[in-house]
């Protein structure tokens, strides 16, 4: 067998066992996603617990992310599995498998986040809430409930840009000063507290409602 022959039998063996995996995941995601729920997707609450329907718009989850995460993570389990002519994997094997590893990992912590949460918008406010409609729980970095008004909004924008949505940002003056926490990364100079979620929604019905009530943007 040619020394190329073995190589591409090696990386066709590593990626059909990540694309295994991949498979795995992505009914893992569709089974989380196809549960009965007690909101409607793209639109009004179908049953929303404890408050009224009428007014609320709930944005589609979008699994772009999760995907993203798992392809990469697909691809760098097959660069681990290359091997030199010796027979040995590479000496970058190990930065690979690392890396195959932790973006897997992400994946499933991200599609996990995108089956049983979702953004929801009525007259207003912006909210955070589980799939079923409920409190999402305090806010991990401030406290407080996952609830904003729309005239507390001071700035938002998609990060790195609307074209490749990883994060949604904004920044709101609802938080009490004294409860403010600084963040590492810095969008803009304007006064209030910074908010930072990964892309697990529609990305343009979230832009299409923020302009819809106003959100202020810089």
């Amino acid at each position: 067998v040619k020394p190329a022959d073995e190589l591409r039998m090696v990386m066709n063996m590593g990626l059909v066992r990540r694309w295994t995996g991949l498979l795995l995941l992505a009914t893992s995601c569709s089974a989380l996603e196809s549960r009965p729920a007690l909101l409607r997707r793209g639109g009004s609450i179908l049953r929303h617990r404890g408050a009224p329907a009428m007014g609320m718009f709930v944005t589609d989850p979008s699994f772009n992310l999760a995907a993203g995460a798992a392809t990469l993570g697909t691809l760098a389990g097959g660069l681990e599995d290359i091997k030199g002519r010796d027979g040995n994997k590479l000496p970058t094997a190990p930065l690979f498998g690392g890396a195959a590893l932790l973006l897997i990992l992400f994946s499933a912590f991200l599609c996990f986040q995108t089956a049983t949460l979702r953004f929801t918008f009525d007259d207003s406010t912006f909210a955070l809430v589980k799939a079923d409609g409920l409190n999402s729980g305090e806010n991990v970095i401030v406290g407080g409930e996952n609830r904003w008004k729309y005239d507390s909004f001071v700035n938002y924008d998609f990060l790195p840009s609307e074209q490749l949505p990883i994060l949604v940002y904004f920044k709101e003056t609802q938080t009490p000063a004294a409860s403010r926490e600084e963040v590492p990364i810095a969008v803009d100079d304007a006064e209030g507290q910074v908010h930072f979620f990964p892309a697990i929604s529609n990305t343009q019905e979230l832009k299409e409602q923020f302009v819809k009530h106003g959100c202020a943007k810089l």
